[in-house]
């Protein structure tokens, strides 16, 4: 009989081949990448869709930032879960930063797997909109109010409309909407741009980085391409006309390493119509009025960051934001993913002890089961009430 030849090769042996065989393909596309986003990235800049911001120095503002978290931890085939959301308040005086106060809330129970990361997501939002509002109703003078999380809900939250697995999940979501509705039918006067006193309330996020992008594949002349845009920020047309024919490349790129290649320091993307790119966003009521949003950089090493605001223009200018987002600029003291304005990243880091917590609290709910002592109490009164 013939002998077979060895086929057998270690993991190291594989990993070492593909290496060999991949590595200059992968550092050529790599290379090709940055060549066009050094070649596109003028052009943003030409056309007006990128632009340089101005941070204000000394900076003094009252401000108060949003941040909220949820841990899970399996127990009894299921999970709990805690999730809580955290408010900071700084009052800033010529870059002198001092704290004013803090807020809390938080919520326990378990929950099936099935459903969790979308009612997570949902219970944040409705926990960030409570501490909005209690901040509102504290009588405190904010100038700017921020929340690490959309403002809205999309469609893509929204549950199965049959089937008992997800009535929580429904429940929850119909609780957020009416939670977010309440909050602007009861503030929004009182809310910039409606009222130009009035606080700014303003939800950040890093995501959604393919909205500038598909904004410049638009064709700005036209009714349909303009509905994207706010028309403060100016736009120049032959850049624009340039840009028309590189939707190919930039999807060669990918969305995030381009908006991170485009953006520079400082610098903010013009302003887009968010609620006519995902034109179903919840409450419709809210929505209907408008949402605006722009990504910006806030210096070297930062992450970019998406700015969702609602309203439209002509009450949000050109200036107010470029002035929000210096101020968002000047409040964003470390880089990496780490850089969000310090009230949200000094409420999230009050968050860090959540993680403890539900570890404290699955113990004791383990040991309470073994014990069967809480069964005890419960039947202990039966006798009673026969």
């Amino acid at each position: 009989m013939k002998d077979m030849p060895d086929q057998s090769r270690s993991l190291a042996q594989s990993l070492a081949v593909q290496t060999q065989v991949h590595l200059i393909g992968t550092v050529g596309r790599l290379l090709k990448q940055i060549r066009d986003l050094e070649k596109i990235a003028p052009l943003f800049v030409e056309a007006g869709l990128i632009r340089s911001v101005d941070r204000p120095s000394p900076l003094t503002l009252d401000v108060a930032g949003i941040s909220t978290k949820t841990v899970t931890r399996r127990v009894a085939g299921g999970w709990l879960y805690a999730a809580a959301g955290v408010r900071v308040d700084l009052s800033v005086q010529e870059n002198v930063v001092a704290t004013r106060g803090e807020d809390s809330l938080c919520e326990i129970d378990d929950i099936d797997y099935e459903d969790q990361s979308k009612r997570f997501q949902l219970i944040g939002i409705r926990q960030a909109y409570e501490l909005a509002e209690r901040a509102l109703a504290s009588g405190q003078h904010f100038d700017l109010l921020l929340c690490d999380c959309p403002l809205l809900l999309n469609r893509s939250m929204v549950a199965p409309e049959e089937g008992a697995r997800y009535a929580a999940l429904r429940k929850t979501y119909q609780t957020t909407v009416e939670a977010i509705s309440q909050f602007w039918r009861e503030h929004r006067d009182k809310l910039f741009p409606w009222n130009r006193q009035g606080p700014v309330l303003a939800g950040l996020a890093s995501e959604r980085f393919g909205a500038i992008i598909n904004v410049s594949q638009q064709d700005l002349r036209t009714e349909e391409g303009r509905r994207h845009v706010l028309h403060l920020d100016e736009l120049a047309p032959e850049p624009l006309q340039r840009l028309a024919g590189v939707h190919a490349t930039i999807a060669g790129v990918g969305e995030r390493r381009f908006i991170n290649g485009i953006l520079g320091s400082f610098t903010r993307t013009s302003a887009f119509r968010m609620n006519t790119q995902t034109p179903r966003m919840e409450p419709h009521e809210v929505a209907s009025g408008g949402v605006v949003g722009l990504h910006y950089c806030a210096g070297p090493g930062t992450q970019p960051k998406l700015l969702q605001l609602i309203g439209d223009e002509p009450g949000w200018r050109a200036s107010d934001l470029d002035e929000l987002a210096g101020r968002l600029m000047a409040l964003t003291v470390t880089g990496g993913k780490q850089a969000w304005p310090m009230p949200v990243q000094l409420a999230a880091r009050e968050l860090g002890s959540l993680d403890g917590f539900i570890e404290h609290y699955r113990a004791g709910v383990h040991g309470e089961m073994k014990k069967r002592s809480i069964e005890d109490v419960w039947l202990s009164d039966l006798d009673d009430l026969v």
